[in-house]
């Protein structure tokens, strides 16, 4: 290889990894969120409900649907990461949310899952 080409070679390397940073960024987005459903769904349902679009019933005692949470407007990244990090007590219901003890991992998971819910931006 030239010292001509390899310069060339190395910077339309870089150029193809930036241009495809977005789509491979979405792609981990997607991937974590999915894998955050499923650990949802074995962590939080105790609790919570979790799917898409689902609400309350009236009666309910119990957390919040992931759904209300997401569609939340200050609800953010770190605001889950703190949340998922301590125990919460409500003085309106007798229940409160322990901390789940999850690893760093899986609070990323989660988050990016429930994020990934939000229907109001």
């Amino acid at each position: 290889m030239s010292k001509i080409t390899a310069p060339l070679l190395a910077s339309s390397l870089i150029l193809v990894g930036i241009a495809g940073a977005p789509s491979a960024m979405a792609d981990a987005n997607q991937v974590a969120s999915g894998m955050g459903h499923e650990l949802a769904r074995h962590t939080c349902t105790m609790c919570h409900l979790v799917e898409p679009g689902q609400t309350n019933p009236p009666d309910h005692v119990g957390g919040p649907t992931f759904q209300s949470i997401a569609d939340r407007p200050d609800v953010t990244v770190q605001s889950l990461r703190k949340h998922l990090r301590t125990t919460h007590t409500n003085s309106l219901i007798p229940l409160s949310m322990p901390n789940p003890a999850l690893t760093d991992a899986e609070q990323t998971k989660i988050i990016s899952y429930i994020i990934s819910l939000r229907t109001k931006h």
